[in-house]
Protein backbone atom coordinates (compact mmCIF):
# COMPACT_ATOMS: atom_id res chain seq x y z
CA UNK A 1 0.00 0.00 0.00
CA UNK A 2 1.60 3.42 -0.79
CA UNK A 3 1.41 6.17 1.78
CA UNK A 4 -1.22 8.12 0.52
CA UNK A 5 -3.32 5.26 -0.08
CA UNK A 6 -2.67 4.33 4.06
CA UNK A 7 -2.97 7.73 5.75
CA UNK A 8 -6.04 8.30 3.55
CA UNK A 9 -7.27 5.01 4.94
CA UNK A 10 -6.22 5.83 8.74
CA UNK A 11 -7.93 9.21 7.95
CA UNK A 12 -11.31 7.55 9.10
CA UNK A 13 -10.00 6.13 12.10
CA UNK A 14 -11.18 7.47 15.30
CA UNK A 15 -8.39 9.88 17.27
CA UNK A 16 -8.67 7.49 20.38
CA UNK A 17 -7.43 4.30 17.90
CA UNK A 18 -10.36 2.28 19.74
CA UNK A 19 -11.35 1.06 16.30
CA UNK A 20 -7.79 0.33 15.03
CA UNK A 21 -8.60 -3.11 15.50
CA UNK A 22 -11.18 -3.44 12.55
CA UNK A 23 -10.28 -5.39 9.53
CA UNK A 24 -10.50 -2.29 7.10
CA UNK A 25 -7.35 -1.21 8.77
CA UNK A 26 -5.13 -4.39 8.32
CA UNK A 27 -3.14 -3.33 5.69
CA UNK A 28 -3.16 0.54 6.24
CA UNK A 29 -1.34 -0.67 9.86
CA UNK A 30 1.04 -3.01 8.00
CA UNK A 31 2.42 0.20 6.13
CA UNK A 32 2.77 1.65 9.18
CA UNK A 33 5.03 -1.12 10.59
CA UNK A 34 7.65 -0.54 7.63
CA UNK A 35 7.01 3.38 7.74
CA UNK A 36 8.48 5.44 9.62
CA UNK A 37 7.12 8.86 7.87
CA UNK A 38 4.00 7.40 8.17
CA UNK A 39 3.83 6.49 11.87
CA UNK A 40 5.07 10.08 13.12
CA UNK A 41 2.84 11.71 10.50
CA UNK A 42 -0.14 9.73 12.09
CA UNK A 43 0.84 10.57 15.55
CA UNK A 44 0.64 14.12 14.55
CA UNK A 45 -2.77 13.80 13.21
CA UNK A 46 -3.69 12.14 16.49
CA UNK A 47 -2.64 14.34 19.01
CA UNK A 48 -3.95 17.46 17.29
CA UNK A 49 -7.64 15.49 16.14
CA UNK A 50 -7.40 14.96 19.91
CA UNK A 51 -6.43 18.38 21.02
CA UNK A 52 -8.88 19.77 19.18
CA UNK A 53 -11.59 17.84 20.52
CA UNK A 54 -10.65 18.56 23.92
CA UNK A 55 -10.95 22.23 22.83
CA UNK A 56 -14.53 22.13 21.49
CA UNK A 57 -15.83 20.21 24.29
CA UNK A 58 -13.97 23.31 26.40
CA UNK A 59 -15.13 26.52 24.26
CA UNK A 60 -18.74 25.24 24.42
CA UNK A 61 -19.43 26.38 28.02
CA UNK A 62 -17.10 29.24 27.29
CA UNK A 63 -18.62 32.75 27.05
CA UNK A 64 -15.59 34.42 26.37
CA UNK A 65 -16.20 36.94 23.31
CA UNK A 66 -15.02 34.64 20.76
CA UNK A 67 -11.94 36.06 18.03
CA UNK A 68 -13.38 37.48 14.79
CA UNK A 69 -13.24 34.79 11.86
CA UNK A 70 -13.21 32.07 14.62
CA UNK A 71 -14.59 29.78 11.54
CA UNK A 72 -12.51 30.24 9.14
CA UNK A 73 -8.78 29.92 11.43
CA UNK A 74 -10.32 26.75 12.46
CA UNK A 75 -11.02 25.52 8.78
CA UNK A 76 -8.06 26.30 7.68
CA UNK A 77 -6.13 24.76 10.56
CA UNK A 78 -7.52 21.72 9.61
CA UNK A 79 -6.53 21.78 6.47
CA UNK A 80 -3.00 23.01 7.33
CA UNK A 81 -2.38 19.61 8.85
CA UNK A 82 -3.72 17.38 5.94
CA UNK A 83 -0.05 16.43 3.80
CA UNK A 84 0.03 17.38 0.84
CA UNK A 85 1.54 14.90 -1.23
CA UNK A 86 3.90 15.03 -3.91
CA UNK A 87 2.62 15.50 -7.42
CA UNK A 88 3.84 12.56 -8.74
CA UNK A 89 2.18 10.38 -6.13
CA UNK A 90 -0.88 9.06 -7.39
CA UNK A 91 -3.64 6.70 -5.58
CA UNK A 92 -5.06 4.11 -7.82
CA UNK A 93 -8.61 4.07 -6.23
CA UNK A 94 -11.17 6.35 -5.30
CA UNK A 95 -11.05 7.63 -1.49
CA UNK A 96 -13.87 5.48 0.27
CA UNK A 97 -16.97 6.63 2.21
CA UNK A 98 -15.10 5.92 5.17
CA UNK A 99 -12.21 7.58 4.26
CA UNK A 100 -13.77 11.15 4.54
CA UNK A 101 -15.29 10.75 7.64
CA UNK A 102 -12.94 12.54 9.53
CA UNK A 103 -12.57 15.67 7.43
CA UNK A 104 -16.30 15.87 7.48
CA UNK A 105 -16.45 15.62 11.30
CA UNK A 106 -13.97 17.61 11.94
CA UNK A 107 -15.47 20.49 9.75
CA UNK A 108 -18.39 19.95 11.29
CA UNK A 109 -17.27 20.31 14.79
CA UNK A 110 -15.87 23.43 13.67
CA UNK A 111 -18.80 25.02 12.80
CA UNK A 112 -20.44 23.94 16.09
CA UNK A 113 -17.77 25.14 18.25
CA UNK A 114 -17.77 28.73 16.60
CA UNK A 115 -22.24 28.82 16.64
CA UNK A 116 -22.04 27.87 20.80
CA UNK A 117 -19.58 30.05 21.39
CA UNK A 118 -21.61 32.94 19.86
CA UNK A 119 -24.67 31.32 21.77
CA UNK A 120 -22.93 31.90 24.83
CA UNK A 121 -21.77 35.07 24.14
CA UNK A 122 -25.00 36.47 23.08
CA UNK A 123 -26.83 34.75 26.41
CA UNK A 124 -24.54 36.39 28.66
CA UNK A 125 -24.71 39.93 26.75
CA UNK A 126 -28.38 39.63 27.31
CA UNK A 127 -28.39 38.65 30.72
CA UNK A 128 -25.66 41.59 31.98
CA UNK A 129 -26.81 44.12 33.56
CA UNK A 130 -27.76 47.03 31.08
CA UNK A 131 -25.40 49.11 33.44
CA UNK A 132 -25.88 52.19 35.72
CA UNK A 133 -28.72 55.20 35.03
CA UNK A 134 -27.56 58.65 35.30
CA UNK A 135 -29.95 60.91 36.84
CA UNK A 136 -29.50 62.92 33.27
CA UNK A 137 -30.65 59.70 31.82
CA UNK A 138 -33.64 59.44 34.03
CA UNK A 139 -34.93 63.17 33.61
CA UNK A 140 -34.80 63.03 29.67
CA UNK A 141 -35.94 59.23 29.28
CA UNK A 142 -39.96 60.82 29.17
CA UNK A 143 -39.29 62.87 26.81
CA UNK A 144 -39.13 59.63 24.36
CA UNK A 145 -42.14 58.14 25.97
CA UNK A 146 -44.48 60.75 27.00
CA UNK A 147 -45.90 63.72 25.49
CA UNK A 148 -47.59 64.99 28.75
CA UNK A 149 -47.54 64.33 32.47
CA UNK A 150 -51.39 63.27 31.17
CA UNK A 151 -50.44 60.55 28.83
CA UNK A 152 -52.08 57.35 30.26
CA UNK A 153 -51.38 55.57 27.31
CA UNK A 154 -47.81 55.89 27.09
CA UNK A 155 -48.02 54.56 30.80
CA UNK A 156 -50.06 51.51 30.08
CA UNK A 157 -47.82 50.32 27.36
CA UNK A 158 -44.73 50.26 29.47
CA UNK A 159 -43.91 46.54 31.06
CA UNK A 160 -46.21 45.35 33.95
CA UNK A 161 -44.04 46.59 37.32
CA UNK A 162 -43.77 43.66 39.42
CA UNK A 163 -43.78 43.89 43.19
CA UNK A 164 -41.75 43.12 45.53
CA UNK A 165 -40.72 43.73 49.32
CA UNK A 166 -43.34 45.63 49.84
CA UNK A 167 -43.64 47.28 46.46
CA UNK A 168 -41.53 50.32 44.97
CA UNK A 169 -41.26 52.61 47.74
CA UNK A 170 -42.45 56.45 48.16
CA UNK A 171 -41.01 59.65 49.48
CA UNK A 172 -42.27 59.83 53.14
CA UNK A 173 -44.47 63.02 52.67
CA UNK A 174 -46.31 61.15 50.01
CA UNK A 175 -49.95 59.64 50.35
CA UNK A 176 -49.98 55.87 48.09
CA UNK A 177 -53.76 57.46 47.68
CA UNK A 178 -52.44 60.02 45.12
CA UNK A 179 -51.13 57.76 42.86
CA UNK A 180 -53.24 57.51 39.54
CA UNK A 181 -52.87 54.50 38.07
CA UNK A 182 -51.31 51.45 38.89
CA UNK A 183 -47.01 51.59 39.27
CA UNK A 184 -45.26 50.56 35.21
CA UNK A 185 -41.87 49.49 34.98
CA UNK A 186 -38.68 50.92 33.04
CA UNK A 187 -38.39 48.54 29.88
CA UNK A 188 -35.49 45.74 30.40
CA UNK A 189 -35.19 47.76 34.64
CA UNK A 190 -37.07 45.62 36.51
CA UNK A 191 -36.27 47.58 39.79
CA UNK A 192 -37.38 51.28 38.03
CA UNK A 193 -40.45 52.03 38.83
CA UNK A 194 -42.90 54.66 36.91
CA UNK A 195 -45.93 55.96 38.78
CA UNK A 196 -48.46 58.44 38.02
CA UNK A 197 -49.83 60.16 40.76
CA UNK A 198 -52.00 63.61 40.99
CA UNK A 199 -51.57 65.30 44.42
CA UNK A 200 -54.03 67.90 45.35
CA UNK A 201 -53.80 71.41 46.27
CA UNK A 202 -56.73 73.39 48.38
CA UNK A 203 -59.13 74.60 46.70
CA UNK A 204 -57.36 74.66 43.53
CA UNK A 205 -57.56 71.29 41.87
CA UNK A 206 -54.27 68.98 41.72
CA UNK A 207 -50.64 68.86 40.13
CA UNK A 208 -50.34 65.84 37.68
CA UNK A 209 -46.74 64.41 37.09
CA UNK A 210 -44.53 61.30 36.76
CA UNK A 211 -42.40 59.89 39.90
CA UNK A 212 -39.39 57.50 38.93
CA UNK A 213 -37.99 55.12 41.85
CA UNK A 214 -34.82 53.80 41.37
CA UNK A 215 -32.46 51.70 43.68
CA UNK A 216 -29.61 53.80 44.71
CA UNK A 217 -27.36 51.49 43.50
CA UNK A 218 -28.32 51.66 40.22
CA UNK A 219 -27.68 55.03 40.13
CA UNK A 220 -24.05 56.17 38.88
CA UNK A 221 -24.07 59.41 40.94
CA UNK A 222 -26.82 60.13 43.38
CA UNK A 223 -28.56 63.56 43.91
CA UNK A 224 -27.43 65.44 47.13
CA UNK A 225 -30.73 66.57 47.58
CA UNK A 226 -33.12 64.98 50.23
CA UNK A 227 -36.32 65.33 49.48
CA UNK A 228 -38.50 67.30 46.77
CA UNK A 229 -38.57 70.55 48.56
CA UNK A 230 -34.66 71.06 48.62
CA UNK A 231 -34.16 69.88 44.66
CA UNK A 232 -33.22 72.31 42.08
CA UNK A 233 -35.99 71.94 38.86
CA UNK A 234 -34.55 71.62 35.83
CA UNK A 235 -36.08 71.21 32.68
CA UNK A 236 -35.79 67.96 30.38
CA UNK A 237 -34.36 67.90 27.06
CA UNK A 238 -37.80 68.60 25.36
CA UNK A 239 -39.03 71.66 27.69
CA UNK A 240 -42.30 69.24 27.96
CA UNK A 241 -41.20 68.05 31.68
CA UNK A 242 -40.09 70.24 34.74
CA UNK A 243 -37.74 67.55 36.61
CA UNK A 244 -36.92 67.28 40.30
CA UNK A 245 -34.31 64.58 41.27
CA UNK A 246 -33.36 64.11 45.30
CA UNK A 247 -31.85 60.91 47.31
CA UNK A 248 -33.89 59.42 50.13
CA UNK A 249 -31.52 57.47 52.22
CA UNK A 250 -33.91 55.46 54.27
CA UNK A 251 -35.08 53.65 51.58
CA UNK A 252 -31.92 53.70 49.70
CA UNK A 253 -33.68 55.28 46.46
CA UNK A 254 -33.21 57.77 43.93
CA UNK A 255 -36.83 59.82 42.89
CA UNK A 256 -37.18 61.86 39.99
CA UNK A 257 -40.36 63.58 39.52
CA UNK A 258 -41.66 64.96 36.74
CA UNK A 259 -44.43 68.03 36.13
CA UNK A 260 -45.74 70.46 33.44
CA UNK A 261 -43.68 73.56 33.33
CA UNK A 262 -44.46 75.89 36.13
CA UNK A 263 -45.79 72.84 38.31
CA UNK A 264 -43.07 72.68 40.56
CA UNK A 265 -43.76 75.43 43.10
CA UNK A 266 -47.55 74.82 43.40
CA UNK A 267 -46.08 70.83 43.98
CA UNK A 268 -43.61 71.74 46.64
CA UNK A 269 -46.31 73.69 48.19
CA UNK A 270 -48.64 71.32 48.35
CA UNK A 271 -46.52 68.69 49.66
CA UNK A 272 -46.62 67.88 53.78
CA UNK A 273 -43.50 67.40 55.79
CA UNK A 274 -42.36 64.96 58.10
CA UNK A 275 -44.60 61.63 56.94
CA UNK A 276 -43.26 58.46 57.70
CA UNK A 277 -41.72 56.53 54.53
CA UNK A 278 -44.52 55.16 52.83
CA UNK A 279 -44.82 52.03 50.20
CA UNK A 280 -47.17 51.42 47.33
CA UNK A 281 -48.35 48.02 49.51
CA UNK A 282 -49.47 50.94 51.88
CA UNK A 283 -52.48 51.70 49.68
CA UNK A 284 -54.65 49.27 50.45
CA UNK A 285 -54.77 50.04 54.10
CA UNK A 286 -55.65 53.51 53.98
CA UNK A 287 -59.15 54.93 53.26
CA UNK A 288 -60.75 55.98 49.64
CA UNK A 289 -59.37 59.35 49.09
CA UNK A 290 -61.06 61.52 46.27
CA UNK A 291 -58.88 64.24 44.08
CA UNK A 292 -60.42 67.14 42.94
CA UNK A 293 -59.60 67.90 38.88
Amino acid sequence: MKCHDALLQLDAARPDGSDWGDSGFDAAREHLENCLGCRQEVLQRRDWDLAFLSTAADSSCDTSIPPEGLTDRILSAIDSHTPLQPDTVKSDRAPSKQTSTRHRLLNAAAVVVAVLIGIGVAWRLNTESPGLLTVEQIRNWPDTQFETVYDDEALAALPEWLESQGGAPLPPSWDPSWLHRPARGWPDRDSVAVMSFRVPVARRGSVAGLLVAVPIEEVKKSPAAEDVTGARPTYSKSGRFSTTAWTDTNSRTVFVCLVAPGQHERLRRALPRDRPEMRLSDVSDLPPHRVSH
